[in-house]
Formats: C-alpha cells, sequence, structure tokens
C-alpha cells in the first residue's frame, strides 16, 4: 500500500509539473522565468567559447566562409550579407565543413524591402516611428562581464570590470543620443563557464519586466586575427559584427527573422557593418523574446577603440530597424508579446510536457503498462458508451432496470 502511495505521489508530481508549466507560460504570459528547461541540454555548447582558440567553416572546395573561437556543431548554419546560406555537415577537431543550401529568400526579400524604402541616414532617427515606441527600451547586458580587449586594456580577461563593458556604454550611449531609452546592465556573471547563462539570465528576466522592444547581450569573439572583423565603414576603420542565434530554443524561428532583418536593414544603412549570421547549438536567453539578439564586436585582437566605433555605427541603425518592423505596444512587431510562429511552438512544447507528465502519471499509479493499458481502455469504454446515455432527471434513481421491466 505505502508502494503504491510513493507511485500515485511522484506521478501526481510530474502532472503537477506539466500542469504548472502550461499555467506559467500561457497564462502568466507576462512574466519571465529565470530558468529555463532547454538551458539543461545546452550549457556546455554556450561555454565552449575559448580565447585563442579557433574554428574554421570551410566550403566543398576548401574555401573558408568564417572562423570563430565558439565550438562548432554539425547542424550550425552561417548566412552571409549576400545571402548565402550553409549548413555545417561535419566536424573534425576544428575544422568544420559546410555545404552551400541555397540563398536564403527571406532575407534577399528583405534586403529588397530595405533598398526600395528611403531610410534615414547615419546618425538620423526616424521621428515618426519615434514617438511611437520610444518609451520602450532596449536592454543591454552583457553574460561573458569579463571580456576584454589586449591591445586597450592589456589583457584579454579582468574579471567584473571587462572592456566589453565600455563597448556597451558606447552602444548604450549612441542610442541615447537618437531618443531611445536605454536599460544598460552591468551585472558580471563571473566566471565564464557553462553556468554563466543561467546568472545572465536573472539580468534579463529582470530586464524584461520593463517590456523592452530588444533584449541585446555584447560579446566580443576570441580569434587571434584582427584583420578578419576590421573593415572600413563610413569612412572609419572598425570592427564589424556577428549575429548569433541560438537554434535550440522555441523561438528561434521569430529570433531568425529578426537577426536577418537587422542585417537586411544596418547592412544598408551602415554597408558592411554586420559581417554575417551564425546559427549555433544553444539556447542564449533569446526564448525570453523574439528581438533577443546575441552580438560580437570583434575580438580579443581588435582594440577597444574600434570595437567601440563599430558599436556605434550599429547603433545608428538599430532605432530604425526597430522602428521599420513596426514595434508599438500591440502593433505586432517584435517584443515579448509578438504574436510569431514561435509562440504555437512554445505552447507544443509544453502541452508535450503536460502529455508525458499525465502519462508517466498513469504509467506509475497503475504499477506496469499492462495496467495503464487496461484503466484506459476501461476508461475510454465507459466515456464512449456514456456518450449517447440519456441524462437522468433530478430524484431518479440511480438503479439499472431488472430485464422485462418497461
Amino acid at each position: 500500500m505505502n508502494r503504491n502511495r510513493y507511485k500515485i505521489a511522484i506521478g501526481a508530481g510530474i502532472l503537477a509539473l506539466g500542469i504548472s508549466l502550461l499555467a506559467y507560460f500561457t497564462v502568466l504570459g507576462q512574466d519571465y522565468p529565470a530558468w529555463s528547461p532547454g538551458g539543461l541540454f545546452n550549457s556546455s555548447a554556450e561555454a565552449d567559447h575559448t580565447d585563442g582558440q579557433v574554428f574554421t567553416i570551410m566550403d566543398s572546395s576548401n574555401k573558408m566562409l568564417s572562423k570563430m573561437s565558439r565550438s562548432i556543431n554539425v547542424g550550425d548554419e552561417l548566412v552571409r550579407g549576400d545571402g548565402r546560406r550553409y549548413k555545417v555537415k561535419t566536424v573534425n577537431k576544428f575544422d568544420a565543413q559546410a555545404e552551400f543550401i541555397g540563398m536564403d529568400r527571406e532575407l534577399l526579400a528583405m534586403i529588397d524591402e530595405y533598398d526600395n524604402l528611403s531610410l534615414p541616414t547615419a546618425g538620423q532617427t526616424k521621428q515618426a516611428g519615434q514617438e511611437e515606441w520610444k518609451n520602450r527600451p532596449i536592454a543591454v547586458y552583457h553574460t561573458h562581464s569579463a571580456e576584454s580587449y589586449v591591445p586597450s586594456d592589456g589583457t584579454e580577461s579582468k574579471p567584473y570590470q571587462g572592456g566589453i563593458f565600455a563597448v556597451g556604454d558606447v552602444f548604450a550611449e549612441e542610442l541615447r543620443k537618437k531618443g531611445v531609452k536605454v536599460l544598460h546592465d552591468k551585472t558580471p556573471h563571473e566566471p565564464r563557464d557553462s553556468n554563466a547563462y543561467y546568472r545572465s539570465r536573472r539580468t534579463a528576466a529582470d530586464m524584461m519586466k520593463q517590456n523592452p522592444v530588444a533584449l541585446v547581450d555584447v560579446h566580443r569573439d576570441g580569434i587571434p586575427d584582427p584583420e578578419f572583423y576590421t573593415k572600413d565603414v563610413a569612412g572609419e576603420k572598425v570592427t564589424q559584427l556577428r549575429l548569433v542565434v541560438g537554434r535550440q530554443n522555441p523561438k528561434m524561428q521569430s529570433n531568425m527573422e529578426f537577426a536577418k532583418r537587422v542585417m537586411a536593414s544596418a547592412n544598408k544603412i551602415q554597408p558592411g557593418i554586420i559581417k554575417e549570421i551564425f546559427v549555433a547549438r544553444g539556447n542564449y536567453n533569446q526564448d525570453l523574446m523574439s528581438s533577443a539578439m546575441l552580438i560580437e564586436v570583434g575580438t580579443h585582437t581588435n582594440s577597444r577603440e574600434e570595437a567601440e566605433k563599430g558599436a556605434a555605427l550599429f547603433a545608428d541603425a538599430l532605432p530604425t530597424i526597430l522602428g521599420v518592423a513596426g514595434t508599438t505596444p500591440g502593433g505586432g512587431g517584435y517584443g515579448p508579446t509578438s504574436q510569431t510562429p514561435s509562440g504555437w511552438i512554445t505552447l507544443a512544447w509544453i502541452l508535450g510536457v503536460l502529455i508525458l507528465g499525465g502519462g508517466a502519471f498513469l504509467l506509475i499509479s497503475s504499477g506496469g503498462w499492462d495496467k495503464a493499458r487496461q484503466r484506459m481502455s476501461k476508461f475510454w469504454g465507459q466515456e464512449i458508451s456514456g456518450l449517447g446515455a440519456p441524462a437522468r432527471k433530478p430524484g431518479e434513481e440511480k438503479r439499472d432496470k431488472p430485464d422485462g421491466e418497461q
């Protein structure tokens, strides 16, 4: 008897967890959890980003497509500024080979869209759109808060006071110059280990309470070659940016759409400022909202001053992107309550947890597969047979009539 009660208690707990998750994400949709179930499976991939380490991506003719210090996994994708899209097929230690899978039609359509729009030039803001969304802030934070730039900071890592904070400061200040409200949180999240994104998630979830229009996690790469990111943009020597999208989160589709829109529009305003989009294994807290993004501003061997210039030029473009995208409250644009296909995917995930929880409860409480099937058969048999039965009137006796009685 005690054993059966124990089984029932375990099953009920699993079922309660599923119901709680369903209620938490659908009924309490404005709350943002500081924990993500998917993070349990992604932490090792998210942490594998070592300064000085170089992964290369080559195409089928052994031409280099990209390189980075973060690990590369089979299934990762690379989308270049010209719309060419590649998918990683093999990885041998630090060498990955990717297959060309075609031109990204969505990105090309966005490029055409912005080519045909009269967008503001650098340093100008779209005032008509700004009035509608300026009260919603852009939230900026740093998961890897020790990241620094060797030529300027003297080291690649300064725990609790990394040079990346200064890059975030310049980015935030440029946005403010354009009338944008900015939340720049400089909470440190050391050490740079597999739990860094868990710690920064608390920071991001807290910022979400102020209903930001975008959530930007500012990083830098760790490859030794500074020239890979160096480019003349707007007559200045600056570092380019890479956008990173986590492919293991329920908002991946809307995150990716947002990243492509950002790249298409930013490169229209500041040609070449966005180098590429890398679709990596991981979550990176991007399940928090459709317009969450991770940016890498140069690498640790670039000067911080060049990185700051790159971030400032990106800040020139971002307000216009958000204005064009329609980020007014309830306007159907990007944000924590945006109606995108990812919302249905999230709901499907939670319903899956609920179904699994109910199945586990039935299995454990029944004591085995055979008894569980018998219980389900009996339940459905009773329910279906009762569908056509007439409803009893109040006061009517609940008894079976003897054979032959009319």
